[in-house]
């Protein structure tokens, strides 16, 4: 079976939302996520939403957040931040060049190849059954693919920008499994 760059939103379930939303250490903003938590999943699940995919779809846009905020009573401001906290869950893929330290050649190689995000390279490398025939093929040093691929992983993280990767790269964090092995002291 194929990795995928994002989580399967139909296979993520609104309990599992819920128990992250009480464990991790929100952004200021959303805290107030926290308030009424589990009178609003319950009201969530009794508008038939079970998964993350559900929760995204319902409250895809700001006309959705007021019909289904009139229809559950949960406030506009709660859906519009659960909305942004869900859509946070699927990141969207950073162009290869946003990441610094690499040759515009490579990057350039690897766009003439098809492959111009993280996402794309990402996928690519980790789905493909003999990863070190890829640098060759792509015109890239070994070296330049597995930094790419790290961070590539890594912007997949939750308030993870291009920016941060690198400097969690260069302290030797090269996954998102090594940067969630690590505490905040």
């Amino acid at each position: 079976m194929a990795v995928s760059y994002l989580i399967n939103p139909s296979k993520y379930s609104l309990q599992e939302l819920k128990n992250d939303l009480l464990d991790r250490d929100l952004i200021p903003s959303r805290i107030s996520l926290k308030d009424d938590l589990e009178t609003n999943f319950r009201i969530l699940e009794g508008k038939g939403i079970q998964t993350l995919g559900d929760l995204i779809t319902a409250l895809k846009n700001k006309n959705k957040i007021g019909e289904f905020s009139s229809s559950s009573g949960i406030s506009e401001k709660y859906l519009t931040l659960l909305r942004r906290e869900a859509n946070s869950y699927l990141p969207n893929s950073v162009p290869l060049e946003k990441f610094s330290g690499f040759g515009t050649s490579e990057i350039q190689n690897l766009a003439a190849a098809g492959i111009k995000n993280s996402r794309h390279i990402f996928e690519l490398v980790i789905n493909n059954p003999d990863p070190g025939s890829l640098p060759a093929k792509l015109g890239v040093s070994s070296e330049t693919l597995t930094e790419l691929v790290g961070l590539s992983d890594l912007v997949r993280a939750y308030g993870v920008g291009p920016a941060f990767a690198r400097i969690l790269y260069n302290a030797g964090i090269h996954s998102i499994s090594e940067f969630r092995s690590y505490t905040p002291q």
